[in-house]
C-alpha cells in the first residue's frame, strides 16, 4: 500500500533538517548565555557550530556519567539498576503490590 502525499513537512522533519534546527537552537542558545552576538553564527560557519554543539553535548554526557557515578560510589545500589543502566522497572510497594515504571 502506498501513502498518499503527506505534505511538504513531512520530508523536512527527517534526516538532516533536524540536526540543523537543532544546531540553529544551540547557536541562539549559546548567544543568549555568552551575551556575545554572533558568538556561534549558524549561517556564517556552520562546521564550527556543529562542532560547538556536539562538544557540548559530550561534556554534558561525561558530566551526567561522572555524577551518576559519584553517587553510585558514595551511596551504592548499583545492583539495583537494570542491565540498560536506568532505574528498576519494577518495585514493590509496602502492600506488597508490584508496581512497574518505564
Amino acid at each position: 500500500e502506498t501513502l498518499g502525499f503527506a505534505g511538504d513537512n513531512f520530508s523536512r522533519i527527517s534526516g538532516d533538517a533536524v540536526k540543523l534546527a537543532e544546531t540553529q537552537l544551540f547557536a541562539w542558545d549559546a548567544e543568549k548565555k555568552t551575551g556575545i552576538e554572533g558568538a556561534v553564527h549558524m549561517q556564517a560557519d556552520p562546521s564550527k557550530a556543529e562542532l560547538m554543539r556536539k562538544k557540548v553535548e559530550s561534556r554534558g554526557m561525561d558530566l551526567k556519567e561522572r555524577k551518576r557515578k559519584a553517587v553510585l560510589d558514595r551511596y551504592g545500589g548499583e545492583e539495583y539498576l537494570d542491565a540498560a543502566g536506568g532505574a528498576a522497572s519494577t518495585t514493590t510497594t509496602k502492600n506488597g503490590k508490584s508496581v512497574s515504571f518505564g
